[in-house]
């Protein structure tokens, strides 16, 4: 593998897909918890209304914002009774339902590092680069980055709930490179979404690579000019490993 032909500064990494998974899935912990509540949705049908739901995020944006992907943690909260409401609509106490299921995924038991993470972040670290986490969660990554032994160290977290902007608003790509402390032309951005992580970084002016662990893909190839080009980097890995290799 070759390098890009700039330096980077900073790598700024997504956490959910990226860094972390849960464990049970989301839907498996929606139908489990909902369960103990009354309901009868299976773990598919979870996932299927999930989806849905997650679709409205923008509409509930814009009628307290006046805008697409502004957030607060007041606006999280209301946000994920709704999702709860929408994929669960038959449990017996949804108040209680909601209160458990947020509970359930501040805590670091209910997720996993993958496997390669540690060591990527520990390398990266060592060989000058800043590491910091860019994510749509909210307020609760911070206790969940805080018991994972992989990510306890890296201390720069940007969560979309505190800065007020969820990806894809270009606000919050300036509170990446604020929290980075570099200019964006020194930043690097790693995630698994390649609307919220890629595109709407290139779109902000930082360079941006697609992690793609679901599929096996080619090495990264060509000439390093073409892969860093106004900062628009056209790169895809299937590790986040893959990332040592790739950087100079």
């Amino acid at each position: 593998m070759i390098g890009p032909s700039q330096r980077f500064r900073c790598i700024a990494l997504d956490a959910v897909g990226t860094l972390i998974f849960a464990e049970p899935s989301v839907s498996i912990a929606y139908s489990e918890i909902g369960r103990r509540y009354g309901s009868s949705q299976s773990a598919e049908q979870v996932k299927s209304q999930f989806a849905e739901s997650m679709r409205r995020a923008d509409e509930l944006s814009v009628a307290r914002f006046g805008e697409p992907n502004r957030t607060s943690e007041e606006h999280e909260r209301d946000f994920w009774q709704q999702v709860v409401r929408d994929v669960l609509p038959d449990v017996r106490e949804p108040q209680a339902c909601i209160a458990e299921l947020f509970e359930h995924f501040a805590r670091p038991e209910s997720w996993r590092c993958f496997d390669d993470v540690g060591r990527t972040v520990t390398s990266l670290e060592e060989r000058g680069y800043r590491v910091l986490i860019a994510s749509n969660f909210d307020a609760r990554l911070d206790r969940v980055c805080d018991g994972l032994p992989e990510l306890r160290d890296v201390r720069c977290r940007v969560i979309s709930s505190l800065v007020g902007y969820r990806k894809t608003h270009p606000g919050f790509y300036v509170a990446v490179a604020r929290f980075a402390e570099c200019d964006p032309s020194e930043l690097l951005m790693v995630g698994d979404d390649l609307v919220n992580d890629v595109e709407s970084a290139q779109a902000a002016g930082i360079a941006a690579v697609h992690l793609r662990r679901e599929f096996v893909v080619p090495p990264l190839s060509g000439t390093p000019d073409a892969k860093v080009k106004d900062n628009r980097l056209k790169a895809e890995l299937r590790t986040l490993a893959d990332l040592l290799e790739w950087l100079p």
